[in-house]
Order: structure tokens, then sequence, then C-alpha cells
């Protein structure tokens, strides 16, 4: 497959250091005081990172399965990180950390080889700049969950609005990081156009498989995840997966990783799997990642599998990056929410949805966000536009219905996107159309929409309230603000045939029960599809108020207070 792309990556391996990330590279006698190759500028939540190499002599299995490096990092309040280094091929081991606290941090490394043990460091590390967070939100820290549970937020507490794109081929070469010039589609590099295209879109996440363990004809510009399976890794895989991961975090959207798909765990013994789970997050917690253990679980045959794989990843993560792993309505472990499943497990931070039926992502959201405690939820596989029958609107009213719901994130699909079809790699069972003609669907631009609604609106502040309005679902912080969707279609009508159903007209008016509050409301109609507002009025407290419904098909009323 690799040599169907001809010679165009060989032509594309300049690197890109993105983020602010100081390398000092170490000769083969030890430590050299102030031998440094390049030095920037350490930001709190950027990367650093130290290169080491040795004389010593090793076998590739022996670098990959034996030889061990950590690292100790101690910041300026004496809190301590044990990190893992990796072996990134030749002679060459790396140590990534992201300081969580500005200030000196220092550092000692730990190994089994003799001369990369005992090294140690100190860096300091700045408080990003204003201008530096504005454009990156990546540097307000790491996500962790919302002290109230519903949705998750930066380190620094700004609120995160998941609206994630699923893009499971992207560390494969169909997906280049570099343009590619003998496909039939625009010359450009097509994993870069896609994250651009994504964040002007308004969207926060990328979804990436970061491995194809039991498939060596998956290859990115590196060659496949393994270079035998399963004793040895292949470090120029992801030395390719490194810039895909640092283009994303670079650009101020958060990487989601899924490690492997179900049949990666029944195909690989535990050690296997655990060692690999270990290279991964050695390469990449030191960035704001999200760890996805396993994709669609419920094919496996034991769920003690996915139960250890998942308290593996969090004991081993020291920064202790959001965990979770995904569900699928399929037996013999049929679920829509992970939580169906897991839902005390102490190493899993959220539910993850994937429900492929609009009744489904009505009932199953409400049911997670019922749980306690409670827990955020995301749904990030409802259904994709182009694929089984569904199509624009479907796709615009379950994202709309995951967020109206309690949902804390919902991430978008389609066919041709999430199995980037190009003219090198095309799925003909999904009779696909290529990326290039539905990168920027109409759908794709609804969840533009949607992002720029809820950037409008203090959204986490918002609960779901549904009693205070004739129909439709309504997330309100009563006396302050009124948030009603009304879909085009009664999720009753709407199980697994869904498609097949037409839309259900609705009423010409709703009516809102303002009784509880006082004070005088604006009141505006969103249009979910176009993304225009109608022309505002006022509305007034103390009583219920029924209110003209002037848009076909759904809907979307805001109310607030100045």
């Amino acid at each position: 497959m690799v040599t169907k792309r001809g010679l165009w990556f060989l032509l594309a391996g300049v690197s890109l250091l993105l983020g602010m990330v100081w390398v000092q590279i170490e000769g083969d006698t030890g430590l050299k005081k102030s031998r440094e190759s390049l030095r920037k500028q350490i930001y709190q939540w950027g990367v650093f990172e130290r290169t080491l190499t040795t004389k010593n002599l090793y076998s590739d299995e022996e670098k990959y399965d034996v030889v061990w490096i950590e690292a100790t990092f101690t910041g300026p309040d004496g809190q301590r990180y044990t990190i893992p280094g990796f072996w990134d091929g030749g002679n060459v081991w790396r140590v990534r950390f992201a300081p969580p606290q500005p200030g000196v941090w220092a550092y000692t490394l730990a190994s089994s080889d003799g001369v990369m043990d005992g090294r140690h460091g100190r860096f300091t590390a700045a408080a990003p700049p204003a201008a530096l967070v504005e454009r990156n939100p990546n540097y307000r820290g790491f996500l962790q969950v919302s002290d109230n549970g519903r949705y998750l937020t930066y380190a620094d507490g700004t609120p995160f609005f998941w609206l994630g794109g699923t893009a499971w081929r992207a560390n494969l070469i169909r997906m280049g990081f570099a343009a590619q010039p003998d496909d039939a589609g625009p010359d450009v590099a097509e994993f870069p156009h896609y994250v651009a295209d994504r964040r002007r879109k308004g969207f926060t996440a990328v979804h990436i498989r970061a491995g194809f363990p039991p498939d060596p004809e998956a290859v990115n510009e590196g060659g496949p995840t393994f270079s035998r399976r399963y004793d040895l890794i292949n470090p120029a895989n992801f030395q390719w997966l490194d810039k895909r991961i640092q283009y994303v975090a670079e650009q101020g959207l958060v990487p989601v990783i899924t490690g492997q798909w179900y049949m990666g765990v029944a195909d690989m013994p535990p050690a296997d799997l655990q060692r690999y789970w270990k290279y991964l997050i050695a390469r990449y917690q030191a960035y704001n990642v999200i760890w996805i253990v396993t994709g669609e679980y419920g094919f496996l045959d034991d769920l003690a599998q996915v139960e250890q794989l998942g308290a593996y990843v969090k004991r081993i993560d020291a920064l202790d990056h959001i965990t979770a792993v995904h569900p699928t309505p399929n037996d013999p472990f049929f679920a829509y929410s992970s939580a169906e499943h897991f839902v005390n497990a102490p190493w899993l931070d959220i539910h993850v949805q994937q429900t492929w039926d609009q009744a489904a992502t009505r009932t199953a959201m409400v049911a997670d966000y019922g749980r306690e405690p409670a827990m955020p939820s995301v749904n990030i596989e409802a259904g994709y536009d182009g694929l089984w029958g569904w199509n624009r609107e479907m796709v615009r009213q379950d994202a709309w219905t995951t967020y109206m719901s309690g949902g804390a994130g919902y991430s978008y699909g389609a066919n041709g996107i999430f199995n980037w079809n190009d003219s090198c790699c095309d799925e003909e069972e999904y009779s696909p159309p290529r990326w290039y003609d539905v990168l920027d669907a109409p759908s794709a631009n609804d969840m533009r929409h949607l992002a720029g609604f809820f950037s409008g609106i203090a959204w986490w502040t918002l609960t779901p309230q549904d009693d205070l309005a004739s129909e439709g679902y309504v997330l309100a912080n009563p006396g302050r603000e009124y948030v009603l969707y009304l879909p085009p279609t009664a999720v009753s009508q709407s199980k697994w045939q869904h498609w097949a159903k037409p839309f259900i007209s609705r009423q010409n008016a709703v009516t809102i029960d303002l009784s509880g509050v006082t004070g005088v409301y604006n009141a505006a109609w969103f249009n979910p599809r176009t993304g225009e507002w109608l022309a505002e009025t006022a509305v007034v407290g103390g009583t219920q108020q029924t209110i003209s419904i002037p848009i076909e098909r759904d809907a979307v009323l805001r109310l607030w207070r100045d």
C-alpha cells in the first residue's frame, strides 16, 4: 500500500515542532553539561522533552520489552510525578512531561540501562501568556470533570464544550499528513486540512484510532503499528502519529485517542496489550488527550479484559487524563452507554454512548443524566450522515437532542469522513463518497451553527427542565435563561426504522411556564439549519407565555435576562 502512494512521503520528512518544547540531547558518553541542540521557552501545560541515547547494544525486541526508563519530576511545591519513557527507534529513548504548574521543575532519570540511569536536570516553566491561552485553550490545562459531575473543564476551571469529529482513519496513509499528489482529490495535506476545517466550524475534539495492531496492512507513512506482532513496536509509525497528535493539540483541539478496536483486545495477549498501552501513554500523556481504552467493547466475549485494561491505563497515567470506553449496540454485550456495564468502574471518568437510533439517543442520555453519582455523558457515535439511511436532518436532531438532554458532548460523523475515502483507499462496503465531496456537507455546517449557538450562552449553568414547556426539550437556569429545542419528530415514532417515518407536524405555538419568576425576558428564535436569528421580542414573567413558532422543522427558542 505504501508504494501505491509513490515516494511523496519520503519528501515530507520535515518534523513539526508544535507547542513550546525544550529538547535536550545527551551523547553516548554520559551527561554533558549544557549540551542542548534546541532550547525554547517551556510553558505550564506545554511539553518538555528529554532525549537520551546509550552506547550499550540491544536487539530491537529488547529495546521495546526489556530496557526501561522513567523520570521523576519534582515541582515548585514538592509535587512529584513519575513518567515512563519510550523507545523511539535506533538507540534513542525519550521522556515527555507537561508541567502542571509554573516554576522550577527538577527531574531524575532511572533506567535499566547504566548509561541513561541517574541523569538529572531542571527547567523552568513559565505561565503561558494570555494571548497564547486565547489562541490555544489547551494551555488552560488538562481536562477534568467539573465539580458537579455534569461536564468537563480545563484545569483552570473553564468549561469545555465537547463537539468532536470522528476521524477514525486519521493514522493511516490514506489521511496523509503531507500532500498526496497522486490522489484524484485536492493536492493538500489531508489531515491538517481536515483539522483546520473542523476548527473553523467550532469543533473542539478529534477522534483518532492510534493503532491497528492485528492488521499489518493498515499503515501510515512510517509503516504498520507493529514491525512484528505483538512483541516489536514500530517507532516510525508513531513518529507520524506524533505529528498528528501534536498538530491537533497545537490547533487548540483535544485529541481523543482510541488505542485500538475490540479485535485488538481479543487478539492480543493481556501482557502485550498492556505493554502497547504503556507505550501510548509514555508518548502522549504530555498532551491534553482523552483515552478511549478500546473501541466497541461489546463485540468481545469477556468484559473482564476491558476492566483489566481500563484499570491498568488509569494506574500508570500519572497525569490522570480523562479515561473512557466505547460501547456498541450489538451482541454479545449490547449497550447504548458504557454505564450499562462499567457504571461503578473506578477508572471510568465519563460515560460514552453509541446509539444509532434517535429514540435511544434521547432515552440513553436521560438515563445517564439520572445516574448517581453524576458523571458526564458524551455520545460519540449517534449516526453518520450518508450511512445506513441517516441524513442531515437526523444527524442535526441527534446532536441537539444530546445536549438538550443533559449531555456533556457529541461527536459528529459522516460517510466518507470517518473512513476517509480517497482514490487510494475507498471502502466499497459503505458505498462511500469521497472525503472532499462531503467535508463541507450541510450537516457539518449544522454543527457549526450548533457550536456558534452554545458559544454565546453559559450552557454549563443550564439543567434539563422539560416540564417548563408544553413540548420539546428545555435547558434552564430559572429566572436567568431558558433554551427550548423543538425536534421535528417525536422520538416515540423513531425507534430503529426512524428514517422511514415522516416528520411529525408540530403545534403552531409553544407554552413556556414563567409563572415562578418575575421580570422581563428577551426572546429570540434560532434556526439550527441556517444559523439565523429571528428578531427579538420581549416576554414578561409571572405567568405562562404562549409563543408562536415561526420556523419549520426543528427550532430553538432562547429566553434570557440582560
